[in-house]
């Protein structure tokens, strides 16, 4: 199966990544170097920005100015779902961002208001750099890949997906990324 079947034949599963972790994590390495959608304008390069939209509360709490422990838990299931910066803009993510927050409003009268803040940024290679040490490997060993899928309405869109079942790795790789988030917003504040 090539990269571009599995992520067609997934599109829109909840749980994509899990089904990911059921593949040998060298071919899900592999099919990083592939094109994961029709819409693809090719895979995601090591030197690439990533944004991750943050919306309150349910990724940051306003109070207390920090990151809350959800924030990536899109990446054990679904995806985590970013953009990458090269085919996008400031504007383009808000806005996409605003109608997302405001839709999710519109549809759950009954739950909390989603706001949104801001996004953060990654280089791709840093979040291709977070690693876990298994049981079975003497080596750490990758805990996310990075895969381009775009769609028709989003060129700029990919998605991380944890790699590693395990879930205490999938807790430190949420950590992980979490830590890079808490990072680039002590820098840079949102974009």
């Amino acid at each position: 199966m090539k990269c571009i079947d599995f992520f067609s034949q997934n599109y829109g599963n909840s749980q994509i990544c899990k089904l990911l972790q059921e593949i040998p994590i060298e071919k899900q390495l592999a099919w990083e170097r592939e094109v994961a959608s029709e819409h693809s304008s090719g895979p995601v390069g090591n030197e690439e920005i990533l944004c991750r939209q943050i919306f309150s509360p349910i990724h940051y709490d306003r109070e207390t100015n920090t990151l809350t422990s959800t924030a990536f838990d899109d990446v054990s299931n679904k995806g985590m779902s970013v953009n990458r910066w090269k085919y996008t803009s400031k504007n383009q993510i808000d806005q996409a961002a605003i109608i997302r927050a405001e839709n999710h409003n519109i549809l759950n009268p009954d739950k909390p208001q989603r706001s949104f803040n801001g996004a953060v940024r990654f280089v791709c290679k840093d979040i291709r750099s977070i690693t876990v040490r298994t049981e079975e490997d003497a080596s750490p060993v990758r805990g996310c890949a990075v895969y381009d899928t775009a769609d028709q309405n989003d060129r700029s869109h990919a998605d991380i997906c944890q790699i590693v079942k395990n879930k205490a790795h999938a807790r430190s790789v949420r950590l992980s990324i979490r830590d890079l988030a808490n990072k680039f917003l002590s820098e840079c504040h949102f974009t």
